[in-house]
């Protein structure tokens, strides 16, 4: 035999490096498939087997493994997406409930004598009537009344809240309750898409006040102890004197604020308005708290990703969309929002604009999609009485029956319960435990990286021989 036919001879013999490691692929495989403690995969690499019994094996498995996957990414999903349950609860001794939060928007927005007394000396102010028109319309201006700010360009916008501040109407009524003269009770001075308004009993209106805004702060700040009360004090209303003013209430809860959209209550100047309500509680376990925000489908008020509040509330998510809106639509958000970065308070023309989109903007149809309270209370007005009173404007609220039953909302799909499911689904299906998938972790790492290294001196022993 010629040297050139040798040469090519052992060319021919010599393996290919491709076919090699697909070699050692299937070698492996076959191990695995041997030795794995899964049901049914040892009968398709096992000697002997013909053909169409491999087959019949690899088909059933593949069944298996497809059904166990199917069912167990159902469970999964609903891990995800629904693993809490709102259930009820009768003892209504043994919780305490919220008493109604209200917020009071008076009418009267601006001091005209304060106003008239600063231009009766305003030197810098060319049109004194115009700039009494601007100031007046600007503080009573809302989503409904845009349209009717008088134009003046002596202000930037900027500047808006602090002349609104400058000239507002002193609201200084006097709040008592009959549970106990010894309670501190006060309203709290808070900026809403109503104007300048008060809140009494609210944990949220302090972080849209003039003094947290002008402190640059983000941060979630002390509070006093919210106003509770229970069946066993009988019946507690809070009265609120001296208003002297036309206005609109707003009832709600603890965690919540008013929006344009809200639901008011309106009471001329000289009038005794009496409220009757009822309420129902939402609360969130403290298993459910521990879900992602994502499974338990709420938010609490202390996970807040709104741009422009620190807080978060259904409410304070839907006027986050409007602002958005605003800006979309005007380029520029109006005056009675928090400014934030780079975003621009509308002037005169912007409200103009505004104004063009108010019902679109008041609605939300289609526009906003915002998360519920965790823990919420709602309180529904059952009851009004209205009558003449000749010491001014008051108002009376309080609860016209204590709840019977409140609602829970609390796990009733755990983590642990995922992991019984899929592990009930693989015995099922293909007869694994836990140990068969730590031996699939143990196969394709540790045992896989020796199966290499001895293949290879294997190989090369082969080659030498």
């Amino acid at each position: 035999m010629s040297p050139k036919k040798v040469q090519r001879n052992n060319f021919i013999k010599s393996p290919k490096p491709k076919s090699s490691i697909c070699r050692m692929l299937v070698d492996f495989i076959k191990l695995f498939f041997s030795q794995s403690s899964i049901g049914g995969l040892s009968h398709i690499t096992q000697e002997n087997r013909h053909p169409i019994e491999r087959f019949i094996w690899f088909v059933l498995v593949a069944a298996a493994v497809y059904g166990a996957s199917v069912l167990s990414s159902l469970t999964w999903t609903r891990y995800q997406e629904n693993p809490t349950v709102i259930s009820m609860e009768r003892d209504r001794f043994s919780w305490n409930t919220s008493f109604p939060s209200a917020t009071i928007c008076p009418f009267l927005k601006v001091d005209t004598k304060k106003l008239d007394d600063y231009l009766s000396t305003a030197t810098d102010i060319s049109n004194k009537s115009l700039f009494r028109q601007f100031v007046i319309s600007l503080s009573e201006a809302t989503y409904s009344n845009l349209e009717s700010v008088v134009e003046y360009n002596g202000v930037s916008p900027d500047d808006y809240m602090e002349l609104i501040r400058k000239f507002r109407f002193n609201f200084n009524p006097t709040v008592t309750n009959s549970l106990s003269a010894s309670t501190a009770l006060s309203l709290q001075q808070t900026i809403t898409e109503m104007g300048q308004c008060y809140s009494f009993n609210s944990h949220l209106a302090v972080y849209n006040s003039q003094k947290y805004w002008d402190s640059g702060s983000w941060k979630l700040v002390p509070q006093a102890e919210l106003f509770y009360i229970s069946p066993l004090d009988g019946e507690v209303f809070v009265n609120v004197v001296n208003i002297s003013s036309a206005y609109q209430v707003f009832i709600h809860g603890p965690y919540e604020v008013p929006d344009i959209a809200s639901k008011y209550v309106y009471a001329s100047n000289g009038i005794f308005l009496q409220l009757y309500l009822t309420g129902m509680t939402i609360f969130t376990s403290e298993d459910a708290k521990e879900l992602r925000v994502k499974q338990r489908k709420c938010h609490f008020y202390y996970e807040s990703k709104l741009p422009h509040s620190p807080v978060y509330s259904y409410v304070l998510c839907r006027m986050e969309c409007r602002a958005t809106l605003a800006m979309k639509l005007c380029g520029c958000i109006p005056h009675f929002y928090r400014k934030v970065e780079k975003e621009k308070i509308c002037d005169v023309p912007g409200l103009h604009c505004l104004s063009k989109y108010k019902e679109r903007l008041i609605l939300l149809k289609d526009e906003c999609s915002c998360l519920t309270n965790c823990d919420e209370v709602i309180f529904v007005i059952e009851d009004t009485d209205t009558r003449e009173w000749f010491l001014g404007s008051n108002l009376q609220w309080g609860l016209k029956e204590y709840p019977n039953m409140r609602l829970r909302r609390d796990v009733i799909f755990s983590f642990s319960d995922l992991l019984v499911y899929i592990g009930g689904m693989a015995g099922l299906f293909l007869g694994c435990s836990v140990l068969s998938f730590i031996e699939i972790i143990y196969f394709f790492t540790l045992r896989l990286f020796w199966f290499v290294i001895r293949y290879g001196k294997d190989s090369n022993q082969v080659q030498q021989s």
